[in-house]
């Protein structure tokens, strides 16, 4: 059976080389031959401990130990909206470039996101426009938040606009979390609690801030099974009904029902009960394969059995391995 992986990362070489002992924020130390460690504001953001998060050639050999057969790559985070604007919106088209050159080189077996220069956002529809029409992006990566600007502020929504005219999936992915001063102080490391906090607030803002009313056709994939936004969906949705007034939120569904239809989640928890939580509030249709190759916690050698322990029918379990990700990107060639 088809495997599509839709959360996957993969550094461009040259990023590394003009990250590796830049001053300040972010930068890269090299630990090893193939071992890197991102740092962002002095906190251990990533972590690259494989060949294949930086080159293709074993990278593919790696996905055909693990029986994956596609991946829709992306860059993940340090990304370029945490440098300035004058290196930033450069460096996307360089990303987005040598993505794309991946996938020629692979015909069939890597597609891309696009890299998104959004500290300028009239340069992020530009390059938006460039890698769809001119690369063939199949999605846009959006970080949990933008340079610690929230994703529904209003100066990006001409980015909202473009990606639902042209129907290309907007994955948010963690960025260097706003919480991550309280975890420091709570000696508690960025992936535990902050990234997957992150995230939910920011799919949550998205939904409270009606940008999904507004693009009702946008859809959303929201990385690690949804953060934690389907196991708390009902006291989300009662604090929107507490507090609706006091912070001039108007939805006309409950947000639940926003999250239901527009966002997807992708299959990486390796905890059985949160799957079939997910899976029952998702439903069937919306549940996509991700591995998070490569990094330390992700799973690409345990995904797909996970999946099979839920039980599922070979009908279901091909929508969650492949049918899905096919639907949603539009990938008439697989």
């Amino acid at each position: 059976m088809k495997i599509i992986d839709v959360h996957n990362h993969l550094y461009p070489k040259e990023w590394m080389a003009f990250l590796e002992g830049r001053p300040g924020s972010p930068t890269m130390v090299r630990t090893g031959p193939t071992n890197m460690i991102f740092y962002h504001e002095g906190a251990r953001l990533a972590t690259v401990s494989r060949p294949g998060h930086y080159d293709p050639g074993p990278r593919v050999q790696d996905l055909d130990a693990y029986g994956i057969d596609v991946q829709i790559v992306s860059l993940t985070t340090p990304s370029v909206e945490l440098i300035p604007a004058a290196e930033g919106v450069p460096w996307a088209s360089k990303v987005n470039d040598h993505l794309a050159q991946m996938c020629a080189d692979f015909p069939g077996r890597f597609y891309f996101y696009a890299t998104l220069p959004y500290q300028d956002v009239k340069a992020s529809v530009v390059e938006l426009e460039r890698a769809y029409n001119e690369l063939g992006a199949k999605g846009i990566t959006m970080f949990s938040n933008l340079a610690g600007e929230p994703i529904y502020d209003p100066r990006f929504l001409p980015i909202y606009e473009a990606a639902e005219s042209y129907g290309l999936p907007v994955f948010i992915h963690p960025a260097p979390p706003i919480t991550s001063d309280a975890l420091k102080r709570v000696q508690m490391p960025l992936p535990l609690y902050g990234f997957i906090l992150d995230t939910t607030m920011a799919v949550t803002g998205l939904i409270f801030q009606g940008i999904l009313d507004r693009f009702p056709r946008l859809k959303i994939i929201h990385a690690h099974l949804g953060g934690v936004f389907p196991y708390l969906v009902e006291r989300i949705n009662d604090s929107f009904k507490s507090y609706a007034g006091d912070y001039g939120f108007s939805l006309k569904q409950p947000p639940s029902e926003y999250y239901r239809r527009n966002v997807y989640v992708d299959a990486i928890s390796f905890h059985l009960p949160a799957m079939k939580c997910a899976f029952e509030f998702m439903g069937i249709d919306h549940i996509l394969i991700g591995t998070d190759y490569a990094h330390p916690i992700g799973g690409p050698e345990r995904v797909v059995q996970n999946v099979k322990e839920l039980g599922l029918s070979d009908g279901d379990l091909e929508k969650v391995f492949w049918r899905n990700a096919v639907s949603l990107f539009g990938l008439k060639d697989v």
